[in-house]
């Protein structure tokens, strides 16, 4: 990758910044593919699809965020989300946008869903494609891909 920025920390306007890159990217006539993770349905940017250049794709269907679900809503989500990682990763290698915001999928690592080895290596394709990553917390391994680091700290 040659272009990866990632978006992280504990403050809020994380995904309201890669949304934003993502209607600039749109707007400069670059292809954008959305894919969000953990969001529950209260975190809605579908607005987004009104706009040509954008794709957005939500495979969890949950009212509620991730670390409210019991158990079995949890193993459901979680293989939902396993497939939009794995979503993400054919759009990558086939190179079918020219950005694509993975919007909290740091978040996977937090629930054990993924490693941080298994976004290393997403990270890692060679491809042309834009990568913009959301998330609260990003170890160093991701981080070393990054071409831009943007820390959001709360206060």
């Amino acid at each position: 990758m040659k272009d990866v920025h990632i978006i992280y920390g504990a403050g809020y306007g994380k995904t309201a910044a890669a949304m934003g890159l993502a209607v600039k990217a749109a707007g400069a006539g670059e292809t954008v593919t959305v894919v969000q993770f953990l969001k529950g349905t209260d975190a809605n940017y579908s607005i987004l699809e009104q706009i040509d250049e954008i794709r957005f794709f939500t495979f969890e269907n949950s009212e509620k965020p991730y670390g409210e679900l019991s158990y079995e809503e949890r193993e459901e989500q979680r293989a939902k989300a396993k497939n939009s990682f794995h979503y993400a990763k054919k759009v990558i290698d086939t190179e079918g946008s020219d950005v694509i915001v993975l919007d909290e999928v740091l978040g996977l690592l937090d629930y054990n869903i993924l490693s941080a080895e298994d976004i290393e290596e997403l990270l890692s394709a060679n491809s042309d494609i834009k990568v913009i990553l959301t998330g609260r917390c990003c170890p160093d391994i991701v981080k070393r891909k990054a071409t831009m680091l943007s820390h959001i700290e709360a206060n």
